[in-house]
């Protein structure tokens, strides 16, 4: 079980801790999801689990870094790169070797997604939405093979029919594949449609962690919005 103890982080530049002696325990068989408002430190939480940052303190008690996936906010690749080098780019990275037609990821994909993907294959990853980049993203991402998978807002700013999408993968990756995800969100009311184990970071500790629906009880709503609210702002 992947667990992180005791964790500080203060930026040099600045005497303000930004994690303040965190720790939890990630679920192999939930999305684990990091809740916080921003500047919460979720990023800068990532970033210390994936050894961008060092911490000051702490234990991590996670894979090795090469066994670790972690994709950023800020994920960029050139505008003027077509779909399916991208597509070649991402399974070189695991040796596989590179496919010629889209058609040969028909054995991989389930029959929409495979659909989608021929639909892009031939376009610039300029020219699609941001929410189907960032389903491409995610969805060939995930193919690597990897024990643990870090997505950060990997459903902000995009179409509900793309968070659906997402979302579906990242349970995929969970229930088919056997492995440990964990996001960070702002989309409180995505959560009530998977089965989540919760972290809510707050100016650098842990407010709660555990279970999403039991959080929704015992704060007597079954709003996420206002539960968030009252446990993180009203108080």
């Amino acid at each position: 079980m992947y667990s992180v103890k005791n964790l500080r982080f203060a930026y040099k530049q600045s005497n303000q801790e930004i994690l303040k002696d965190v720790s939890f325990t990630l679920k192999k068989d939930k999305v684990n999801a990091i809740i916080g408002m921003n500047g919460a430190g979720k990023t800068t939480l990532f970033d210390c689990l994936t050894e961008i940052l060092m911490p000051e303190q702490g234990e991590i008690n996670l894979p090795p870094i090469e066994n670790i996936l972690y994709q950023t906010q800020s994920l960029f690749f050139s505008p003027s790169i077509k779909v399916r080098d991208f597509i070649n780019f991402t399974l070189r990275l695991d040796h596989k070797s590179g496919i010629k037609s889209s058609d040969e990821l028909s054995q991989i994909y389930a029959d929409t997604d495979f659909q989608r993907i021929q639909d892009l294959w031939d376009r610039k990853i300029g020219s699609i939405s941001v929410g189907e980049r960032k389903w491409l993203f995610l969805i060939m991402l995930s193919e690597l093979e990897r024990s643990l998978y870090i997505f950060d807002e990997p459903m902000s700013g995009i179409d509900p029919s793309s968070r659906l999408r997402i979302i579906k993968q990242i349970e995929n990756l969970i229930y088919k594949r056997n492995k440990t995800c964990v996001i960070s969100t702002h989309q409180l009311h995505d959560l009530s449609t998977m089965d989540c184990h919760i972290i809510i970071l707050h100016n650098g500790i842990i407010k709660y962690e555990g279970d999403f629906q039991k959080w929704l009880k015992d704060s007597g709503t079954d709003n996420p919005d206002k539960a968030f609210d009252d446990m993180c702002i009203s108080t």
